[in-house]
């Protein structure tokens, strides 16, 4: 995108959702089935299926721009795992699984709520199969690894340059009174430890931040970065999309610092104002066929 095609997108948000307020979804969902059926009309009409995923990513997630930023809400206070989707307000990892799904759900020829679901539960949890609430892929790590494990996105990280990267995720284990479910049912507590294991003997691949300037030139529209974290027992922090700016990629994301989606600055800015941030991984989608 030009800097002059970019100023005049922000001048014109909101597009669908821009209120300072958040209209929280009703218990059907219909508002995030509003929203999701305006976005695909819009699709539709200007023919973005024949987009490349990651551009039409980086569509999908313009249309999000002033979505207010909300936390916890894909948690169940009964401990009962449900597959839900609020588009009235998203954190980093909602707008990024968002906008993968609705550019899937469009790619298969299925616009719908019903088939952006499908897309959801595909990818958000273990194998593609909703059970219980370890079956959700909690940690960024395992996200990416069991979506490329079937397909749907690719880790480009070690293909750009990466350094082997040894993790040691234990954050929900040594803290499971953050989660309503294991609050509830202390007993999925042994699940969530195995998860953790398994998924520290896996290989894992960064960039570091002093490193990042160099893999710039290869990074595409809607290319996802997992941003990597000094914090203990995490694996990655953030997650937002790779947006071109006048042929620069900046950060298409939900920010908690600025309570909304945003295109933020240059990527290396970025990264140099948050300094737990060590690097980042690459990802990218896999086209439908």
């Amino acid at each position: 995108m030009k800097r002059r095609q970019f100023l005049r997108l922000v001048a014109g948000t909101p597009l669908l959702l821009g209120s300072q307020q958040r209209q929280r979804d009703t218990a059907d969902g219909s508002v995030t089935r509003f929203i999701l059926t305006r976005m695909m009309m819009k699709a539709r009409a200007e023919g973005w299926e024949h987009l490349p995923i990651g551009e039409l990513m980086c569509r999908f997630g313009e249309l999000f721009l002033g979505t207010l930023y909300a936390a916890g809400t894909l948690e169940s206070s009964d401990g009962v795992e449900r597959c839900r989707v609020d588009f009235t307000g998203v954190d980093c990892f909602t707008f990024v699984e968002a906008t993968l799904c609705l550019a899937r759900a469009l790619k298969r020829g299925n616009p719908t709520y019903e088939g952006f679901m499908e897309e959801v539960i595909r990818t958000r949890y273990r194998d593609g199969r909703l059970g219980d609430y370890p079956s959700r892929l909690h940690y960024t790590a395992d996200w990416l690894y069991d979506n490329e494990r079937r397909g749907i996105l690719r880790n480009i990280t070690c293909d750009l340059g990466g350094k082997p990267r040894q993790i040691s995720v234990s954050y929900m284990s040594q803290h499971p009174h953050q989660y309503p479910a294991l609050r509830r049912r202390p007993e999925l507590l042994e699940q969530i430890v195995l998860i953790e294991h398994q998924i520290n003997a896996h290989q894992h691949w960064y960039i570091p931040r002093e490193s990042v300037s160099t893999v710039l030139p290869y990074l595409q529209a809607g290319d996802i970065l997992a941003f990597t974290t000094s914090r203990p027992g995490l694996d990655y922090a953030h997650l937002g999309l790779s947006y071109p700016v006048g042929g620069v990629p900046h950060l298409l994301h939900a920010s908690q610092t600025a309570g909304k989606v945003i295109v933020d600055k240059p990527l290396l800015d970025y990264l140099a104002r948050v300094p737990t941030h060590t690097g980042i991984a690459v990802a990218r989608a896999a086209e439908v066929h």
